[in-house]
Order: structure tokens, then C-alpha cells, then sequence
């Protein structure tokens, strides 16, 4: 199993992409942290214990409570055991795709899944990067739909 982290602060919007990766990828294994300070601690403590702990990518909420997506990024990239991961950032907010095209590490956005189809894509960019493990640094994804 692959594991992948959801940083997601609406219980409504992470049942769906939990949903959506349990019909359609079995070999994901979905964690959630439901804030950026959750987030976090877990992916700190999970450096500590070595890489094969890490998830292979971090699936980003970019607007949340006292800390967004921007605070997670920034600290990731600072941690030289974390600012490899490749995330992917959900926003519904322009401004907080822009703001998040500006980190090495992020490799697409994507719309907060409104109905089947845009979760059935999501689970498959998620399979993408977990597929791409151990060749991660690399070239930003190719843009299908809901990459930038």
C-alpha cells in the first residue's frame, strides 16, 4: 500500500475523496490530518522514522483554519527529509492556486471534487504520483484537466 496524506479541514469534502479512493484504488492507503498543525507533526514524525513512513504525496487543502496550505508548504520545503514529496493542492480559490505554484514540490491543483468524474480523476493523479515513487524529484506532471 501507498500511503497518501489528505490535509483537509471539511469533514463533507474529505468523505468524498475518501470515498473516492476506496472505490477506485485499492493499493492507496488514504491517512487524514485535519488541519495544517496535524499535518504537520505527522509528516515530522514520520521523516523521524525514515522514508519508507513517508507518503508519497500529500493531497492539500490550501484553505483552512488558523494555518492553510501556504504554512504546511513553506515548512515542508524547509525539511530536507519533506520538501521532496510531491503534493497536489485543492482549492476551490484562484488565489490560493497562484500562491501555491510558487513551491517546488507542488505538482498540479485541483478543483475540489464536485461530482464523480472529478473525483474518479483525482484518485488517478494520486496513482500517478504514487506510481512515480523513487523517481520523484522530477519534471512537473504533464497537465491533464485538473492539473495546472
Amino acid at each position: 500500500m501507498k500511503r497518501v496524506l489528505l490535509v483537509e479541514d471539511d469533514e463533507a469534502d474529505a468523505e468524498l475523496v475518501e470515498n473516492a479512493v476506496r472505490r477506485h484504488a485499492a493499493i492507496l492507503q488514504l491517512e487524514r490530518a485535519p488541519s495544517a498543525d496535524a499535518a504537520w507533526d505527522l509528516l515530522r514524525h514520520r521523516a523521524l522514522s525514515g522514508r519508507s513512513k513517508r507518503p508519497v504525496c500529500v493531497l492539500l487543502d490550501m484553505v483552512m483554519g488558523a494555518h492553510d496550505g501556504v504554512w504546511l508548504l513553506e515548512r515542508m520545503s524547509g525539511h530536507p527529509a519533506l520538501c521532496d514529496i510531491p503534493v497536489l493542492a485543492l482549492s476551490q480559490r484562484p488565489d490560493a492556486v497562484r500562491q501555491a505554484r510558487e513551491f517546488a514540490n507542488v505538482v498540479g491543483a485541483v478543483e475540489k471534487p464536485a461530482d464523480e468524474t472529478d473525483r474518479r480523476r483525482l484518485v488517478g493523479d494520486l496513482l500517478r504520483l504514487a506510481g512515480a515513487m523513487g523517481v520523484w524529484p522530477g519534471p512537473r506532471l504533464s497537465p491533464p484537466d485538473p492539473l495546472f
